[in-house]
């Protein structure tokens, strides 16, 4: 297999892609020697790097590319079109359910071989609405160098990164103030302009609050529920998580119970469910046990293996068992 790794790194990705694209695009391209190519932005003066763009393109049999839903940026698009007959293959990593027409339309049309799909909830309305498409599975990974431990003490006592679910917010603020703890909490879009300075952050809290994206906001979803990153990188920072599951399924194939304290949606459980787990000796070596399991089996150089040995063997990854080998 020749494979070309598709990626949007000279177009200007917003800051969270820092997370998701270059740590499974780059090592996908360097383990497996497979070429990184990257089309630069489709302007007067780039005819020279697009001319290299699509020799290179040309010289692959298999493409790979990751994409937010129904397509990539419209020059990846382009640079994957100018290969004509070739073997094409896709990440999506936001299936909402409002989108699984055009999803399905664009990975039909493409031929992708496969098309891999992060949502569960999602890859099995694909499967069932595009039988002559080719869908799997492929749960998130996590930036294992930006989520790694902090050193010493956790002076954080809870973190909450990205978009939140009020009434649990508030019930955590009351919490932590009527004991004098230290709860951080940032908004989406671009709170930290270097991902290392999020993934110190997550790396020196005791707790890391996950909720599932309907939680807060139903409407985006469609009734969806998935498993999303947040559960990866609080647990390969070392930090326990605090939260909801989501009603998927997929947090209880990929990961043990025993490591997110789960309370109320609304918290009226905080206080009591904090209490018993600071007597829990149990809770840290679950935390401990987790963060070896993510680190090894769900980090996005793992994916990049998995990806890997489907478009050159057709070797699938069975989840399920990934998870009940290592508990």
């Amino acid at each position: 297999m020749r494979l070309g790794v598709l990626s949007n790194r000279n177009l200007s990705p917003w800051v969270n892609w820092t997370t998701l694209g270059p740590p499974l695009l780059e090592p996908l391209a360097a383990r497996f020697n497979a070429q990184l190519i990257a089309p630069p932005r489709i302007v007067p003066g780039n005819f020279r790097e697009w001319k290299s763009v699509i020799q290179n393109v040309r010289s692959a049999d298999t493409l790979f590319w990751m994409q937010g839903a129904s397509r990539p940026e419209i020059p990846v698009l382009i640079a994957s079109l100018s290969g004509g007959r070739l073997r094409r293959s896709a990440f999506v990593i936001d299936a909402w359910k409002y989108l699984i027409t055009k999803i399905g339309v664009m990975s039909v049309i493409q031929q992708l071989d496969p098309c891999f799909v992060a949502f569960h909830e999602a890859y099995e309305e694909l499967k069932r609405r595009f039988p002559q498409g080719r869908f799997e599975w492929m749960p998130f990974g996590v930036d294992t160098n930006v989520f790694n431990s902090g050193t010493g003490e956790k002076p954080i006592f809870a973190y909450w990164m990205g978009r939140r679910y009020e009434p649990l917010h508030y019930a955590l603020l009351k919490y932590c103030a009527d004991r004098g703890l230290e709860y951080r909490y940032t908004r989406r879009g671009g709170e930290f302009t270097d991902s290392s300075e999020l993934g110190r952050m997550v790396g020196h809290s005791q707790y890391f609050i996950v909720t599932p994206p309907d939680l807060a906001d139903p409407g985006r979803t469609g009734g969806f529920s998935p498993f999303v990153m947040r559960y990866l990188e609080g647990l390969a920072a070392g930090a326990r998580l605090l939260g909801v599951l989501p009603r998927s399924g997929e947090y209880e194939t990929l990961l043990p119970l025993d490591a997110i304290l789960q309370v109320a949606p609304d918290g009226s459980d905080l206080a009591e469910k904090l209490f018993s787990d600071a007597n829990d000796p149990r809770s840290r070596a679950a935390v401990e046990r987790a963060r070896s399991l993510v680190r090894t089996q769900h980090s996005w150089e793992k994916r990049a293996e998995q990806i890997y040995d489907r478009l050159s063997i057709g070797k699938r990854t069975d989840f399920g068992k990934v998870f009940s080998k290592h508990v």
